[in-house]
């Protein structure tokens, strides 16, 4: 697991360059946000309807999670009709779950400051039926009459999946593939009415590679993330993807990691327990780690039932505040501490910000626990000296502690974490802030 630890160095930040991102106003910041897809039943079941949905949006707002930026709800493959229209051949909302339809309740999600996404597929079908019996028609041979249905409706994002018979192409599929999500992101970029909808390609990362920033604003750089630390589909796999696939985010375009499973998936259909997968530890690196990327935070499980951790871990005003800030680039994988017995174990991402801090995150990926040594020079910043006196906080528990550079700070990191703080010059901005608003004992780093 990854602990983050926040270090502040006083050096500049600019905004960075857009011009190789999808240029149609959407995602200047990464969105944060609910999804549906793990919130009533198991992940996957994915039933929605309009009762959950005003009820997601009204603990957005009582619990604080509006207020730090989490302004988006993104409906999975459960709201749609099991037909077209039989006359227009649009797409129309299932109106057992959404009994007045769409448009409305993107009006009233808009009355309140949230934004509303749904979902679609590529092919002729989508992935999931969202617990019905029937299958759910895509987007295929419809691209800019959906794309035009969204915009009507008001929507503001839209998730393109891969499913369906584009599943089975034959060996072009590649070619067929980059076809599909280029004409789909020229369709939602030229919509009557014209309207700016975040385009969010599943798969568009691997049939569009390095040119998918230019025609999405995020794509996948992994599959599936389920609520499991390890296996394919794991948090752990979902991080050395980004690390070695991943292109890094900007303004318009950033990389999507999957939703985040904190706090655990329901245990059963109507059912508002939780049932997690991972521990409180594994949750802490999963949403550090995705925050670091600045990948879009899409919470799936039950914001209507928020658990201690789920509190802990999305109400973090320090962490969605780095998340949102979009003047310096996310952060870089910048080095491995030799740890005993895994040489590749243990893990540094560094993030400088705008306000001079540096943020880092320290990654244990083995199954037992070990201390890395934070070496300064690591970083890559200039400026810090050897007789350089800095404050080190943890982001998770906001302690403060006074650390001398030329000692580097060592973190005891559980198996599967990383640890979360900062480091600022005892005459940062960030330290005077935290002096002032801090109630915590100033301690030594770490030991």
């Amino acid at each position: 697991m990854a602990f983050l630890l926040g270090f502040v160095v006083l050096v500049s930040g600019n905004i960075l360059d857009s011009a190789m991102a999808l240029s149609n106003g959407a995602g200047l910041i990464p969105p944060m946000g609910w999804s549906s897809w793990c919130t009533v039943g198991k992940c996957g079941a994915d039933f929605c309807d309009e009762n959950e949905v005003l009820q997601a949006a009204d603990a957005l707002n009582t619990s604080g999670m509006l207020s730090l930026g989490y302004n988006y709800i993104v409906l999975d493959d459960c709201w749609a009709a099991g037909t077209r229209d039989a006359v227009t051949g649009a797409l129309l909302a299932d109106r057992n779950r959404f009994p007045r339809g769409m448009a409305p309740l993107a009006d009233d999600l808009h009355r309140r400051g949230i934004k509303f996404g749904l979902y679609t597929s590529a092919g002729n079908q989508t992935c999931s039926s969202g617990g019905r019996s029937f299958p759910i028609p895509g987007s295929e041979g419809h691209y800019q009459q959906d794309a035009n249905t969204f915009a009507a409706w008001g929507i503001d994002y839209v998730k393109l999946d891969w499913c369906g018979d584009v599943k089975h192409l034959p060996i072009d599929g590649v070619a067929k593939g980059r076809k599909y999500y280029v004409s789909f992101s020229h369709a939602i970029n030229a919509t009557t009415p014209l309207r700016s909808m975040f385009f969010s390609g599943v798969a568009a990362y691997i049939f569009l590679l390095s040119d998918a920033p230019i025609y999405t604003n995020a794509w996948r750089s992994f599959s599936d993330h389920h609520d499991t630390w390890t296996g394919m589909s794991g948090t752990a796999t979902a991080i050395t993807a980004q690390q070695d696939l991943g292109t890094a985010g900007r303004p318009g375009a950033w990389p999507d990691m999957d939703v985040l499973t904190t706090g655990g998936q329901a245990c059963a259909t109507n059912s508002t327990a939780h049932c997690p997968g991972q521990t409180d530890v594994e949750y802490m690196t999963e949403f550090s780690l995705w925050v670091m990327n600045q990948s879009p935070l899409m919470i799936a499980t039950d914001i209507r039932n928020m658990t201690s951790i789920m509190k802990k871990v999305l109400l973090n005003a320090e962490l969605t505040a780095i998340h949102q800030d979009t003047r310096t680039p996310p952060a870089k994988h910048v080095g491995i501490w030799p740890c005993s017995g895994d040489p590749l174990a243990c893990q540094m991402w560094a993030r400088p910000m705008a306000d001079g801090s540096i943020v880092v995150a320290l990654l244990n990926t083995d199954s037992k626990a070990h201390k890395i040594t934070l070496e300064y020079a690591r970083i890559g910043v200039s400026g810090w000296g050897t007789t350089t006196n800095a404050t080190v906080y943890d982001l998770y528990v906001v302690q403060l502690c006074i650390s001398s550079l030329h000692t580097p700070s060592t973190s005891h990191d559980p198996p599967w974490g990383a640890r979360t703080g900062g480091l600022t010059p005892r005459s940062g901005t960030r330290w005077a802030r935290l002096k002032q608003t801090s109630s915590h004992t100033v301690r030594p780093c770490y030991v």
